[in-house]
Order: C-alpha cells, then structure tokens, then sequence
C-alpha cells in the first residue's frame, strides 16, 4: 500500500496496511480502509490523503456507502476526519484519547518514572533483537502471549484496532525485549509511522508481559525504546495508542448524546468488561503535571466515533462486534453489556454508599 510511506502519521497506519482484513477504498487523491462486517461498513483511523485532500476522499466514500445501503461506522479518528463527515450529517461522538509522547519528553515529575525505577531495581533488563536472532524466542514470546491472554478481561482479540503478534521479523517493526533473571518477562513491538516517505516515529502496538512479576515491564520497555529512537534522525513521536472511552466529551457539536450515554456508562462501569480505567491511568503517568510548564513533552490527542442517525445502537453494536469488543450476537451483546454495567454500578454503590437496594435501583434506572 504506497499511500501508507507518504500519509501514515496516524497510529493506526500500519495496522491497517498489515491486516488482510481490511479493504481500501480507492480514490485518485488517497484510499480509506474499511472492513464490511454484520452488513455495517467500519472505517478505522483517518483517510490516507494530504490533509487538503481529505474533504473530497471522504466524499466518494460517503457517497459508494450510501449507495451500497452499507451503514458507517468509524473508529479512532481525528478530529479532523471528524468534521469533515460531520459536514455530511453524520455525529462525532468522543471516544477516548490517545497519548503521543514527543521528542523533549524526560521521564523527572512523570509518575510513570517510580514504576520504571522500581523495575530497574529489581533488574529487569531491555533489549532489542530480531526473532531470528534466537530459535527459541519465538515460543518463549508464544508462552508469555498465551499466559497473557488468559489475564485478559477481554478473552477475544480486538480484531481492527490491535494487531496480534506474528513472532517473526518484518520490515517497519522493532521487538524490545525484558528479561529477568535471564528469563523473557515480556516484550513490545513497535510499528513505524511516516508521513512524506519520511518515518517519523513509533507505535508500542503489540504489548505482551508476565503481570505476576508486579513490576512495570511495559514501562521499563518504553523507556529504553525510547531512548534509542530519540537518538535516530527525524523521531518526532512515539505513539502510547488508545486509552478507550476515557476523557472529556467534544464541545463541537457534532456529539451523538446516545453514543456519549453508552461511552460514559462503559468507563465508569464496565471495567469488568474491559480495563477502561486502568489503561488510561497508566497512560495517564506520561503525562506532565503541567503541560504549559513542559511543551513539546506530551501530545494528547482526542479520537472520535462516527455514527448517523439519532439512535445508531444497531451499527455501533455491530460494529463493536466486528472489532471484538462485544460477543457476536445482538442479544448476547445485550446481555454482556447490561451484565457488566449493572455489575460494575453495583461494584462502586458499594463503597461509596450505606444506603439501600432502592437507592441503588433509582440510580441504575436514572443512568439509563
């Protein structure tokens, strides 16, 4: 996919260019990827087209969608991508924030710095290799990714906005590597991204780590990433991805109060579904205490979710099935999403409340 070198800044690009399941609508200015899926068209991250490109890009392919009858469903885009489908009707509900961590960033006043510093202590060592660099790498990384998964809160791989790890060398990808003890702990991939044929940075997309070692694998990786690639020409970013769900809603007006509603309900209730609220507080310990004290540090970039239509619970939840977050099946997705919300309401009234079932019970049906 040659757009990919000359329009891939965003996070998702290369995952997009790498996974067959993605199809690309194809324009003389550009291409968006998409995947049909439950009769819903779902489109990930942003047009691969010069900025001023966009408008017209995004207009064929409203245009073939509606005339396929195909509902569209986005996910992860700018807010860029966003007005411009706004200006065709649909809404642009928030739907999480991605942190960028950029070339002055040092880890003095960050939180994450005690999590990293502690794993140093206890001697985790970083370092990148190739997969072929070793014949037993792969199936250590194969173990940890298997032990990992079955952590996971969410069993089922999230089809189009995370890649699985293929354990072997490919262009445009870096493996970092911890050990302890001289045994594999975990590892991270991290993807390139370009803009104008000139890589500018990495994604940490692929995370794979032995939590029973409580100690910040991840992080210490991060940090020893990027170390080596600030010191390479032309790094600009290196992409942490998305936390889900977590910030604040858009006050540009083009927000689905239907899609604000779930979004709010899923990160404050439904982490026993998925890890809403740790994964944006871990990604939250980049952050500096003061953004205006310590500029070119930390980008936070808001995402939005594309939808149309008043009511669009019917694409969004098959949409949501298509990238793995929601079990197949519409009554199945039912009944997982109003299990775990119910059970996570539940979960906080407890500690924070004395009162009484009906004081529980007015505010579950208050909230819906």
């Amino acid at each position: 996919m040659e757009n990919y070198k000359k329009f891939g800044s965003f996070t998702m690009a290369y995952s997009i260019k790498k996974d067959p399941q993605f199809s690309h609508f194809p324009h003389e200015k550009g291409s968006i990827a998409y995947q049909d899926k439950f009769g819903v068209r779902i489109f990930v991250g942003d047009p691969f087209c010069h900025p001023c490109d966009a408008a017209a890009v995004i207009n064929a392919f409203v245009k073939e969608s509606r005339l396929l009858r195909r509902p569209l469903v986005g996910m992860q885009c700018s807010l860029e991508t966003a007005r411009h489908f706004s200006n065709h009707g649909f809404d642009a509900t928030h739907m999480g924030v991605e942190t960028l961590i950029l070339n002055d960033w040092s880890i003095k006043g960050k939180n994450v710095g005690r999590r990293i510093r502690k794993a140093q202590k206890r001697g985790l060592v970083i370092s990148e290799a190739r997969w072929d660099s070793d014949p037993t790498l792969a199936q250590q990384a194969m173990d940890i990714s298997e032990a990992w998964r079955r952590t996971r809160k969410t069993k089922t791989p999230l089809n189009l906005l995370l890649r699985e790890p293929t354990f072997r060398d490919e262009p445009d990808e870096r493996t970092f590597f911890a050990r302890l003890d001289g045994t594999l702990v975990g590892y991270v991939t991290f993807e390139a991204m370009y803009d104008q044929n000139r890589k500018i940075g990495w994604y940490a997309n692929i995370n794979r780590r032995d939590d029973s070692r409580n100690i910040a694998i991840f992080d210490a990786i991060v940090d020893e990433a990027l170390g080596t690639f600030k010191a390479e020409p032309r790094f600009r970013v290196l992409s942490l991805g998305l936390a889900p769900m977590a910030g604040r809603h858009n006050e540009h007006g083009f927000s689905n109060r239907l899609v604000e509603r779930v979004s709010d309900l899923s990160y404050n209730y439904g982490n026993d579904g998925y890890n809403y609220k740790g994964i944006f507080q871990s990604k939250k310990g980049y952050w500096p205490k003061s953004f205006e004290s310590n500029p070119n540090q930390v980008e936070v970039r808001d995402t939005y979710c594309i939808t149309k239509g008043s009511i669009p619970l019917d694409p969004v939840a098959k949409a949501f099935m298509g990238v793995g977050i929601l079990p197949e099946g519409l009554a199945h997705t039912a009944w997982f999403a109003t299990r775990m919300t119910v059970a996570g309401m539940w979960r906080e009234f407890r500690k924070t409340s004395h009162s009484n079932l009906v004081t529980f019970w007015k505010g579950l049906t208050a909230s819906l």
